[in-house]
């Protein structure tokens, strides 16, 4: 097996097949469920063995908040006046052309 570790000792990367750019080759025996329970930095060798990080916290995963923030409701207002200006400014364009070519017969 081949590991890819980090200078403090940190499994980063392994492969029981093959190889890794830069890594070491390993002849320790691992504890069962290595493979499937792995994560970068969850394991580190230390004099040769491999053992678990006692400094490891798994990633912790905060789903995204489905509610605007106030730049975002701020954004969308000013969208919305913007886009209400532009329908402003184009009926004017279009009684504008009717009056410049005698649209207006009152």
């Amino acid at each position: 097996m081949e590991i890819k570790t980090e200078n403090n000792g940190l499994i980063m990367a392994f492969a029981e097949i093959g190889g890794i750019e830069d890594g070491k080759e390993i002849n320790t025996v691992l504890h069962e469920g290595f493979a499937d329970e792995f994560e970068p930095g969850k394991y580190k060798l230390s004099n040769d063995q491999v053992i678990l990080n006692p400094d490891y916290e798994s990633p912790s995963y905060t789903e995204p908040s489905l509610t605007a923030t106030a730049e975002q409701i701020s954004l969308t207002s000013i969208a919305k006046q913007m886009a209400d200006q532009q329908q402003h400014i184009a009926s004017l364009e279009q009684a504008l052309t009717a009056l410049s070519q005698g649209g207006a017969n009152s």
